[in-house]
């Protein structure tokens, strides 16, 4: 029987594009742009932030030393933010639903800086104190100093909140994400990002 529902946040709850970063930074004048990301990777500008080993402040001054531009703050952070697409209210909704009957879990690959954007759109539009008043628990991998689909930090997840995996079903967009899930005995679905998760449910159950 299922008791725990996981979701992943962008391409599950949240609608995402990762091309619109490449566009944003080209519009404040980055040029040779796959260059600027091979950079970026090898000095693991990306990863690292994601993983919580260096703060938003050395990811900014990272990508004005590869961009070579003397970008600002709030013009980095735009741009990293503009692959956050919408966040569509009916899957909050679910969510609440969800809850009277599941512990309902989060599982992200995410960063600081996305964070707090999710956070400000959170209070502004969704009448919450913060994204993880929505949720039991909130596993974030900035946080958590690891990400997916590294098996580590789904067996710190399991262990954290005491969750079953075998009365656990898992949500994300990604097969490795997905499998890695599978891994351990969590049951799991991978998602289409184009399609609604409401598929998944009816009258906050999950769907027979």
């Amino acid at each position: 029987m299922i008791k725990n529902l996981i979701f992943d946040f962008g391409g599950v709850i949240i609608d995402i594009n990762t091309v619109m970063v490449g566009k944003s930074f080209k519009e404040l004048g980055v040029k040779n742009l796959e260059k600027i990301n091979e950079l970026a990777i090898t000095k693991g500008l990306y990863l690292d932030l994601e993983k919580g080993l260096i703060t938003p402040a050395e990811f900014r001054e990272g990508l004005r030393g590869v961009s070579g531009l003397k970008l600002t703050d709030d013009q980095i952070d735009e741009a990293w933010n503009s692959m956050i697409i919408d966040f569509p209210k009916s899957r909050f909704d679910l969510l609440k639903q969800l809850r009277n009957n599941y512990n309902i879990y989060l599982l992200s690959n995410t960063n600081e800086i996305h964070y707090h954007y999710f956070n400000q759109y959170a209070i502004k539009n969704l009448g919450v104190k913060c994204l993880d008043d929505l949720f039991t628990q909130c596993f974030y991998s900035h946080k958590m100093k690891m990400r997916k689909p590294d098996q580590e930090i789904y067996i710190k997840m399991l262990a954290m909140g005491n969750i079953n995996p075998s009365e656990s079903l898992y949500i994300d967009d990604l097969e490795e994400n997905v499998q890695s899930a599978r891994n351990l005995g969590i049951h799991a679905i991978v998602h289409r990002p184009e399609e609604e998760i409401n598929q998944y449910f009816v009258d906050g159950w999950i769907r027979d």
